[in-house]
């Protein structure tokens, strides 16, 4: 089974924050994978966070959502994105 879907665009990487991380991965990716493997009300962790798309969409789909990073720039990005979600 393959899930097809195209590089992050501008509007989805900067959505909520001015995104520099260099490997952002897809919403919809990440949304696939997280229905994928973590049930509606489970806990998706996350080690290597990045800009947060994982706890983004982990937050929308109704997860719980456990990230870790250790670049603080990445970190500061990641919890604007994610609580932009939340405020939405």
């Amino acid at each position: 089974r393959f899930f097809y879907c195209p590089k992050t665009s501008k509007k989805d990487r900067n959505e909520g924050v001015d995104n520099n991380h260099p490997t952002v991965k897809p919403t919809d990716l990440m949304l696939y994978l997280i229905r994928l493997v973590t049930p509606k009300g489970g806990t998706t962790l996350d080690p290597f966070m990045g800009s947060g798309t994982t706890g983004k969409m982990a937050i929308k789909s109704g997860r719980n959502f456990i990230g870790i990073e250790a670049v603080p720039e990445y970190l500061n990005i990641a919890k604007e994105r994610i609580e932009s979600t939340v405020t939405q």
